[in-house]
């Protein structure tokens, strides 16, 4: 069989191998999960996927916006819902662009301007421009918009 000097080689051999393997697993995990936490300047996260959310209502891709809402709000109201509520308001958006983002540890709020067309019956025939303001948070290692029901 073994000697005492090859045996405890070969368990330091096989405990080495372990926590190489284990590691290297762990380092993939976190690598494809994105490190599963907000990052240290989550600003420029937000600011990217609140520009985009908005670029798809702007191309009346309301589907793809509803994938950036909060899965709790998905879970209660269908896509359907949201669609149709998003086709029938009573304005038409030009533009939107991402003016400001302020985070704190799981939530930022992020301002936007938005230029829009009322498709009402009104006296006033002009575009209108505003600030919105939205909230997303960061949960189940993504960033979401949350949803006012």
């Amino acid at each position: 069989m073994f000697s005492s000097g090859k045996k405890i080689r070969a368990i330091q051999w096989h405990t080495r191998t372990k926590r190489a393997a284990w590691l290297t697993a762990l380092s993939s995990a976190l690598w494809l999960s994105g490190c599963a936490t907000p990052a240290a300047n989550p600003q420029d996260a937000v600011r990217k996927l609140a520009q985009q959310r908005w670029d798809h209502v702007l191309a009346g891709k309301y589907d793809k916006s509803y994938d950036m809402l909060l899965p709790s709000y998905r879970k209660l109201k269908s896509q359907d819902h949201y669609v149709t509520a998003a086709r029938s308001a009573p304005v038409k958006w030009k533009s939107a662009e991402v003016v400001r983002v302020e985070c704190e540890t799981n939530t930022c709020n992020v301002v936007i301007k938005v230029v829009g067309q009322l498709i009402m019956p009104t006296f006033y025939k002009g575009p209108l421009q505003s600030g919105l303001d939205e909230t997303w948070t960061f949960e189940d290692g993504h960033w979401w918009k949350l949803e006012t029901l």
